[in-house]
């Protein structure tokens, strides 16, 4: 009886400890993969991220990926190529390599619960983005598998930079 009390106090606690960590953040999504497998040839190998809306072009921002994967996945490091595309249809890209365990190749980096492994990591540092308006960012599989499996989510966070400019005086 205690147990159905405390499941919901605890669901409560945990989600009011998530929205108070994410304060500073312009765009947060996670997005599941179907049979928590990423392709990458043909339909899959591309997750998009739309409606990034970005009010202040004089800021800058850092892009953060994420993944959630199972201790089953079939790679030691995931690399993607990240496609930012601007209100007018500018595209920009880049090529990242996440590893998704440490050195020795035994260990799992990130945060383990369970089956679960969140790996959070900033790909893009201070960047601007030219145009106001709504972004849409694109993560592509450039994996040497055809599919990697074991990847349950990939997300996409978006957060203003702590970096201060000052103008000249």
């Amino acid at each position: 009886m205690k147990a159905k009390f405390l499941i919901p106090i605890l669901f409560f606690s945990l989600s009011m400890m998530i929205s108070s960590c994410s304060d500073g953040d312009i765009y947060k999504e996670y997005q599941e993969l179907p049979g928590y497998k990423w392709e990458r040839i043909d339909k899959g190998k591309s997750v998009v991220f739309d409606n990034i809306e970005i009010k202040n072009i004089d800021d800058s921002y850092d892009v953060h990926v994420m993944i959630r994967h199972t201790p089953f996945v079939n790679e030691d490091k995931i690399k993607f190529k990240i496609l930012i595309t601007s209100p007018s249809g500018i595209t920009r890209e880049s090529v990242h390599t996440i590893a998704l365990k440490d050195r020795s190749g035994k260990q799992w980096v990130g945060e383990a619960l369970g089956d679960l492994i969140d790996i959070e990591e900033v790909c893009k540092k201070y960047i601007s983005f030219p145009e106001e308006g709504l972004y849409t960012i694109e993560l592509v599989n450039m994996g040497n598998k055809y599919e990697t499996i074991g990847i349950m989510e990939l997300g996409l966070r978006v957060v203003k930079s702590d970096l201060e400019i000052k103008d000249k005086e």
